[in-house]
């Protein structure tokens, strides 16, 4: 069926071709019967030039380069049937057939086809000039008036050749230069229709590039809440376990820390559903305080200062905060010496000059504990660049200190 299908579409393509050979083949033998008397008939010669002259017009815009050949062939086939005056050719549909031919060698031909094409023209006219004498003139144009142009030309002696040479070489320069033109146009729009091709392609491969890197944005910011969320749920709930053990002889502390316990893990639950939704409460500044209370509503050693007076946040520079604080205090707890204190410093721009909210927390550490950032921290630092702030992370001594910075921009 494919191969059906091929065929048919190749017919199609040949159709107007094989058209235009077989209408020039009819005029070319119209043209013979009409030159010659009824007597006469057509000689083979003629039908040759006739075929020769259709073959080429039909070939011309698939295999250029032959039918340059197979044109000039032709003509010169006609020239020499005039010569020996044995028959009338079909000289005015030959003439304009080198025309289209000279056309479409510059239009559809490759480069060998060019060159030689635009060469021929040259020796064409000179060959044409050169038998340019009684005989030829009668015989070609079958006007007397130019036996006496031919006579008045050759009493100007060979110099009269080079002009006329000249002269019609300009002439069948002319469908050259105008199929060159069209080349040349045609190439110029297919390459601007490649060009735009191109351009559309690589700005939907940019789409899809920025489709996969927003996608693997949200992958990332949403393993950075997921670990946020369930590392600091997890260590706060581990803390407080470990503190019940210590508590065997006081009912109610139990009672209270395994209360804390279940409060923990039911917002867990709830902030980790926030997360995996599409629309999730943005965290608010009261958050901070939050975090700070369940810890030490837990049995932790708490320290919390503030220096300056809290201002409302932006909800990016909110979330920013409190997932940054969540971050600091899981750290702490899970890296600490155990029975330290904790210490959280907020300190608001109140001053002149300062922009930035900044939070610190520190803890005490065994000695031998190594400091390597890991991938909390390295999740914190990516955080607060998005909001225009940054992380600094330290060991003084046998302290940890972890200090996130945010810029505060006022709300309205």
């Amino acid at each position: 069926m494919a191969d059906l299908t091929a065929g048919s579409g190749m017919m199609r393509g040949l159709l107007p071709d094989l058209t235009a050979g077989l209408v020039v083949f009819l005029l070319a033998v119209a043209e013979l019967v009409g030159s010659r008397p009824p007597s006469v008939g057509v000689a083979p010669d003629g039908l040759a030039v006739a075929a020769g002259t259709a073959a080429a017009i039909g070939a011309i815009r698939r295999a250029p380069g032959p039918a340059v050949l197979l044109v000039w062939a032709t003509v010169s086939l006609q020239l020499w049937a005039v010569l020996r005056d044995s028959v009338t050719a079909p000289v005015l549909l030959t003439q304009a057939a080198v025309l289209v031919i000279i056309f479409g060698a510059a239009r559809w031909g490759g480069s060998m086809t060019l060159v030689f094409s635009g060469l021929s023209l040259t020796v064409g006219a000179y060959i044409a000039v050169r038998f340019l004498d009684n005989a030829i003139v009668d015989a070609l144009f079958g006007v007397t008036d130019l036996d006496r142009l031919a006579d008045g030309l050759s009493l100007l002696g060979e110099d009269w050749r080079l002009s006329a040479t000249g002269v019609l070489t300009l002439v069948l320069f002319v469908p050259w230069l105008l199929g060159l033109a069209v080349r040349i146009s045609q190439d110029a729009r297919t390459r601007a229709a490649s060009a735009h091709t191109e351009i559309v392609r690589a700005e939907a491969g940019r789409a899809q590039a920025q489709q996969i890197a927003e996608l693997r944005e949200q992958q990332a910011r949403l393993a950075r809440d997921v670990h946020d969320v369930v590392g600091h749920s997890l260590t706060v709930i581990l803390a407080q376990a470990e503190s019940a053990q210590y508590l065997p002889d006081d009912p109610a502390a139990l009672k209270t820390t395994f209360a804390t316990v279940a409060t923990s893990a039911r917002r867990s639950l709830h902030d980790i559903r926030e997360v995996l939704t599409a629309t999730r409460d943005v965290p608010a500044a009261g958050e901070l305080d939050r975090l700070i209370d369940d810890l030490a509503s837990g049995g932790l050693d708490i320290i919390s200062t503030q220096a300056g007076t809290p201002l409302p946040l932006a909800p990016h520079q909110a979330t920013a905060a409190v997932r940054a604080l969540q971050e600091m205090l899981t750290n702490a707890i899970r890296h600490g010496r155990r029975g330290g204190a904790i210490v959280v410093h907020r300190h608001w721009p109140h001053r002149p000059g300062e922009t930035d909210l900044s939070i610190e927390v520190r803890n005490g550490a065994e000695a031998d504990t190594p400091f390597s950032p890991g991938r909390g921290l390295t999740g914190m630092r990516e955080r607060l660049q998005a909001v225009g702030g940054r992380l600094e992370a330290e060991r003084r001594g046998d302290v940890f200190a972890v200090t996130a910075r945010i810029p505060v921009s006022r709300q309205p």
